[in-house]
């Protein structure tokens, strides 16, 4: 009896080790892929593309990509149409803030521009974002367009705002939880698989 004691005792304690750690490595990624600039990375300052070590998909690759493209045109510069990195140097203005000097229509155009990025979000990985993200994501285009009333000033605060980059950056940590829930599940299924399964009379169980 003492001896299934101690066992129980000592697998609990395994068990909560092994779950605080799990947490604490949780904890730490999610700060580790928490995106504030969905454009640059910034420990090696180049495009900011899905981490290696999470095993994205091509699908998720490219996704990412056509997203982060959407959100430098709408917010960075509307020339680059042909890649990423194309700008107009200092006639780099996004499609946004362009418009919205066009009085009460161009606003109204915005907002129908930064809806884009959440309508394909949807459509392309629509179980990517909760509901609650995507209501937090139209939020951000509703106090995009409030700001961009007021003539001449309304560029420069839809400018500044950067509407599409701050959804694009939600975005991105979506995509790197969903691929760190990927990972967790695959390797309990592995362990799983692993398990031997127990001889009872001398016959093993299968698995079913």
């Amino acid at each position: 009896m003492s001896n299934f004691i101690k066992s129980f005792v000592e697998s609990q304690a395994e068990g909560s080790a092994e779950n605080y750690a799990m947490d604490k490595f949780n904890a730490f990624a999610n700060k580790k892929y928490q995106c504030k600039d969905p454009f640059r990375n910034p420990e090696t300052n180049k495009r900011l593309t899905l981490p290696d070590e999470l095993q994205p998909s091509k699908a998720d690759r490219k996704f990412w990509k056509q997203c982060q493209n959407k959100a430098w045109r709408d917010d960075k510069c509307f020339l680059s149409i042909c890649g990423f990195y194309m700008s107009a140097g200092c006639l780099s203005i996004g499609a946004c803030p362009l418009v919205v000097l066009v009085p009460i229509i161009g606003p109204l155009y915005m907002y129908h521009i930064h809806s884009k990025l959440i309508k394909k979000c949807k459509e392309d990985q629509p179980d990517l974002m909760s509901e609650e993200k995507i209501a937090k994501m139209y939020a951000n285009i509703a106090f995009d367009l409030m700001i961009a009333l007021p003539p001449i000033l309304g560029t420069f605060f839809t400018w500044m705002n950067g509407c599409s980059t701050r959804n694009c950056s939600m975005i991105y940590t979506a995509l790197c939880k969903r691929l760190q829930k990927n990972m967790k599940n695959e390797q309990h299924h592995l362990e799983v698989e692993s398990v031997q399964m127990p001889k009872i009379n001398g016959y093993t169980r299968t698995k079913k």
